[in-house]
């Protein structure tokens, strides 16, 4: 009997630490931990992709744009259940949402609510920096989500974009998008297993 739960045991391990996306879902909204995309679900996909329409070419001073987040994906949406989330990081201009209800800022970047994960479609207004002759970045994670209240099953992708300004003499470079854990994410990670395998343990004493 010892041996057969210690078999169990080891194979539980190996599940845990094996990469499954073991966290639940953040319906009302993430912060600067998935300012490297949403790692917690896994690898990114090309199930899911994230748009955003309305951006100029190049942008002139001061000038409003009306620009919709759109994420395009494969994952069903579920009835009377969240269906997307996201996060915005952007380097300049001011960014507004048309309904204060479906976002949220939360360090230093834009993101979904509670009700605005029922959305896989979010409307802003872009009003650009004053000095034309800078260039800004746009970095945004898009999570295709089928409601099920945890991380399995659900799709994300990242998209990065350089706007630059209608005077900008540089090189365009659009940024660099990683989908690396930082040091919040693999606390958050590693503390989920820790707590995991301590029921598993005591479950299985």
């Amino acid at each position: 009997m010892y041996f057969h739960r210690f078999g169990v045991f080891f194979c539980l391990i190996l599940a845990a630490v094996s990469g499954l996306p073991l966290t639940d879902s953040f319906p009302t909204g993430i912060g600067s931990m998935a300012d490297n995309g949403c790692v917690c679900h896994g690898s990114q996909s090309n199930a899911t992709e994230v748009s955003l329409h309305g951006l100029p070419i190049q942008f002139e001073s001061s000038q409003t744009y009306e620009i919709i987040l759109s994420l395009e994906s494969s994952v069903e949406q579920a009835t009377n259940a969240s269906h997307g989330g996201f996060r915005i990081l952007m380097s300049e201009g001011l960014l507004e949402p048309e309904n204060d209800s479906l976002v949220q800022v939360i360090d230093d970047g834009w993101t979904h609510t509670l009700v605005g994960s029922a959305l896989r479609t979010w409307n802003f207004t872009w009003t650009a920096p004053s000095d034309n002759t800078s260039a800004v970045d746009f970095v945004v994670h898009g999570n295709a989500v089928n409601g099920n209240g945890n991380s399995m099953g659900d799709m994300w992708n990242s998209f990065g974009i350089q706007i630059p300004g209608s005077q900008y003499v540089g090189e365009r470079e659009n940024p660099q998008v990683s989908d690396e854990l930082n040091a919040e994410q693999y606390s958050i990670l590693y503390g989920g297993i820790l707590v995991l395998l301590f029921f598993l343990y005591r479950t299985l004493k």
